[in-house]
């Protein structure tokens, strides 16, 4: 058991806003979902690959109200399982991208990855993108946020959550080339519509990519 598993149980009903406040010291998830919205208004499919707890998934709703919502997660026992907002057209599975592709199901206007990327096996981050890519409908949008590797103490201490309270023994960062190669593998042709920083910290980088129309 990982030492926030370990954390969660003894919170008890207090887990939800111990989570929050942790977060909130990493990311702002309301601010980023704004700012993805602000790309896909019109989205009515939305996906989020990795989606864990459902904090995100309930971000994208606040902003998204009139879209339908699936997230996925292989590695989350109960995915979306603190969700807290409208559950009508909302579903959470614990499947792949590659489960889900199998299943041919109709693409997404909107198709989000926050935080995954670092956790994903190396040799798999580009076929995780390839499968984003594949789900997206044409002129949709595939919304990337990725903790980007810098210097100084913040992502020392962003590692140290991931790799000893989450319990990740995988997780690395990526420096921003890394990132955009591996975007550029997958996605090749895609048009970058925004680039953005979310607070409060600057390592938060988010990319989000438009497929081709044609």
């Amino acid at each position: 058991m990982s030492v926030g598993s370990a954390v969660r149980r003894a919170l008890g009903r207090f887990e939800p806003v111990a989570i929050e406040l942790y977060r909130g010291m990493f990311i702002d998830l309301d601010c980023l979902a704004v700012t993805v919205a602000s790309v896909a208004p019109q989205a009515r499919r939305v996906l989020e690959i990795g989606c864990g707890d459902g904090a995100m998934a309930a971000a994208l709703r606040r902003v998204l109200p009139g879209a339908a919502l699936l997230g996925l997660d292989p590695g989350t026992l109960s995915p979306g399982r603190m969700y807290d907002g409208d559950p009508r057209g909302v579903e959470f599975r614990g499947i792949t991208t590659a489960q889900l592709l199998a299943e041919r199901p109709e693409p997404f206007d909107l198709v989000v990855l926050c935080d995954v990327l670092h956790h994903v096996a190396e040799h798999e981050r580009v076929q995780v993108l390839r499968d984003a890519a594949a789900l997206t409908a044409a002129g949709g949008v595939v919304a990337v946020k990725e903790w980007e590797q810098r210097p100084g103490p913040g992502t020392v201490v962003a590692y140290g959550a991931d790799r000893w309270v989450s319990g990740d023994p995988t997780v690395r960062f990526m420096p921003r080339a890394e990132l955009d190669t591996l975007i550029e593998t997958a996605m090749p042709g895609w048009d970058t519509t925004c680039e953005a920083r979310i607070p409060p910290r600057r390592a938060n980088l988010l990319l989000t990519l438009r497929r081709p129309a044609g």
